[in-house]
This record gives C-alpha cells, sequence and structure tokens, in this order.
C-alpha cells in the first residue's frame, strides 16, 4: 500500500510540474487509481485553430498523457519504462471552450505491450474524441 502511494504520487508530481508538456498545456490529473487516470483542462484562446475549435493536436495530447498515467500507475519504475509507440484517434464532435476532460484506462498489460484506450469529453460529457494507444514497456538497463 506504501509503495503504490508513492508511486501515485511521483505520478501526480511528475504531471503537475510546471516546467514540463503537462504544464505548458495546463493538464491536470483529478484522479489515479490502477489502470485508470483522469485528466482536466481548462480550454484557453491559443487552444483554438484556423476553424475556431479546439485543435485535435490538444485533444490527442490530453489523450496520450491520460492513457500514459494510467499506465505509469502498473509499471515499477525502478524496473521498467515505458514509451508510446503508436495512438489512434478518432474525433466525434468539436470544442469551442469549456473544458476538456480524458479518462484514460489500461485494456491490456503485457510484459512489453500495453493498450489503452481514452475518451475525451467536454465539461458537460459530451463525447469529443476516442483514443487508443500502444506502448512499450521495457525493462530498464542494470543501473551503474
Amino acid at each position: 500500500m506504501e509503495d503504490m502511494e508513492i508511486r501515485y504520487r511521483e505520478i501526480r508530481r511528475s504531471r503537475s510540474d510546471p516546467a514540463t508538456f503537462y504544464g505548458l498545456l495546463g493538464m491536470k490529473i483529478e484522479e489515479l487509481e490502477e489502470g485508470r487516470a483522469l485528466f482536466r483542462l481548462r480550454v484557453e484562446d491559443r487552444f483554438f485553430n484556423a476553424g475556431g475549435v479546439v485543435h485535435g493536436g490538444v485533444m490527442a495530447s490530453i489523450a496520450d498523457a491520460a492513457i500514459a498515467a494510467a499506465l505509469a500507475t502498473m509499471v515499477d519504475y525502478e524496473k521498467e519504462s515505458i514509451a508510446t509507440v503508436e495512438m489512434k484517434i478518432n474525433y466525434m464532435a468539436p470544442s469551442r471552450g469549456g473544458e476538456l476532460v480524458a479518462e484514460g484506462k489500461i485494456i491490456q498489460r503485457g510484459r512489453s505491450v500495453a493498450v489503452g484506450e481514452c475518451a475525451v469529453s467536454d465539461g458537460e460529457g459530451r463525447m469529443l474524441a476516442k483514443a487508443m494507444a500502444t506502448f512499450l514497456v521495457r525493462a530498464c538497463p542494470e543501473k551503474a
């Protein structure tokens, strides 16, 4: 239990540092449990594309972040590292403001490959996008 609390604290810390990509966009972890993470992001004017809606890259970024954080709850960083190797996203509705909510879940965690999915919705629960990602889980080399 204590190891899990330490791991979750580190996941939250590493993804809330203002100097990271998460901080650059303003992503916040709202919930974290084994194999699941929920992120929120307040939409800012700088996220809009030329068509006046939130750029798809912003939605893809929060989806990838949510799935990766969900997987991080299942990884021992003393022994393993993770990397996104593929992600597919379907956009279903535009966002014109408010907030984005991304719920990432791990649906399969193998020895070297993990698969996760993420639903991105607006603050009212309207589905905006659905993503699926594959991650490489690899053993870390022995520490020198």
